[in-house]
């Protein structure tokens, strides 16, 4: 099968696929008895008004257009002495009254689950989305309060209107105490995207493993370090693509206070790559990775921040490497006014020459203002501003978007 010539039934069904599977999990995690456990559960609802300038993120010129979202979520928590497990179904819908075939339904799950015991920590993460083509291609300012941070960055900004991507992430974790200070631990990456239809402007289905071994040794109450050793497969899911890894990484955890820690990492890895996208190629490559995050919080003020360089899979069909900076501070000036300043800078780059023409700049700053007027019933509003660029296009894209919500929060666990 040619790169340019997809069936388009097989996209169909990987998503059909994805969906049942992610379903299927979450039911079953959902069903397991929870002894001795309070549960909880928090839905919230919001209808919002946006104007976008640039809906779709052209070359201009373009004009701006109005339109409406429906989102209703659902925080379902099950907590009990050694074990906290959050469930969180969540959907919107998003009509254009000018510009209909942006409309579009989407659906989201965020599942976690942790336990410990006197010498054992396991935790897993799932997440799934559907989403429309544009929406998920490029990347969110504001961190998802109910997710780590993705180990992959796997969006290539390229999009067609009406086109939808399905993902679907697993984080698992365990690791064991061997002595007071030393632990031993496994951990887990699987990812899978699925564009409908796939191989317009590159998009690519694919499916990403990686496992990973490692040693966490406790310097002293302040520092943790820890050393793995990992390997990791990249498939394209109907083309002749592979890559395959094994790397090592460096970690250094340090808790500063109990308001501010921050983590440092190094990563290398040798890659060997046998792709015909798009057209024959064979190489090997060694690429290496370094970040820092931050994060301090106190009871009117959080700030986090990521920042670094990221060896990850991309719907673009192979290895990218992304420098990438991703910042967000709370600030709360009253008990119900909360101010959220977030930005993201990504700078994206094939690993080989093959898959350089994905290349390119984006940017995303966000400020919003939130204001919870009753306990339950808030009011929020905000701006942003989008804009990218590819290496091997002479122009670039930007748009401005206001928007204002009104919206019902339940209370969280009154315990």
């Amino acid at each position: 099968m040619s790169w340019s010539s997809p069936d388009p039934s097989l996209s169909r069904r990987s998503e059909h696929r994805l969906c049942a599977r992610s379903l299927f999990v979450a039911a079953v995690m959902a069903s397991v008895p929870a002894f001795a456990a309070e549960v909880y559960v928090q839905p919230v609802a919001s209808i919002s008004v946006e104007d976008n300038s640039n809906l779709d993120l052209q070359p201009g010129p373009n004009s701006w257009v109005e339109g409406y979202i429906a989102d209703f979520a659902t925080l379902v928590g099950i907590v009990t002495p050694n074990s906290n497990m959050t469930i969180r179904p969540r959907v919107d819908y998003r009509d254009y009254p000018t510009d209909s075939q942006d409309n579009r339904l989407e659906e989201y799950l965020d599942w976690n689950a942790a336990y410990r015991s006197q010498r054992s920590k396991a935790s897993i993460y799932l997440g799934y989305q559907r989403r429309d083509e544009f929406n998920a291609e490029f990347s969110a300012a504001q961190y998802n309060e109910f997710a780590p941070v993705s180990p992959t960055s796997p969006e290539t900004g390229r999009t067609l209107v009406g086109a939808t991507r399905t993902s679907l992430i697993a984080l698992p974790d365990y690791s064991y105490s061997v002595t007071e200070r030393v632990a031993a631990g496994v951990s887990g990456i699987y990812q899978q995207l699925s564009y409908s239809p796939e191989g317009v402007n590159g998009a690519i289905d694919f499916r990403y493993y990686q496992g990973k071994a490692y040693l966490r040794w406790s310097a002293d109450p302040k520092n943790d370090l820890t050393l793995g050793g990992y390997g990791s497969t990249y498939e394209a899911a109907h083309f002749e693509s592979r890559a395959t890894s094994g790397g090592t990484s460096l970690q250094l955890d340090t808790s500063w206070s109990p308001l501010f820690t921050t983590t440092a990492s190094v990563t290398y890895q040798r890659t060997t790559i046998d792709t015909s996208i798009p057209t024959p190629f064979k190489t090997v490559a060694s690429p290496w990775g370094a970040g820092f995050s931050a994060m301090y919080k106190t009871e009117v003020d959080e700030f986090r921040m990521d920042a670094g360089r990221l060896i990850t899979p991309s719907g673009g069909g192979g290895i990218y490497v992304n420098d990438q900076l991703q910042f967000q501070y709370k600030r709360m000036f009253a008990r119900r006014l909360t101010l959220t300043g977030a930005a993201i800078v990504l700078r994206t780059r094939g690993l080989t020459s093959n898959v350089s023409g994905d290349d390119r700049t984006y940017y995303r700053p966000v400020v919003d203002l939130k204001w919870m007027m009753t306990r339950t019933f808030f009011v929020q509003g905000g701006y942003q501003y989008m804009w990218q660029k590819y290496s091997v296009d002479t122009f670039s894209a930007n748009s401005n978007r206001v928007y204002i919500a009104f919206g019902y929060q339940g209370l969280g666990p009154q315990y």
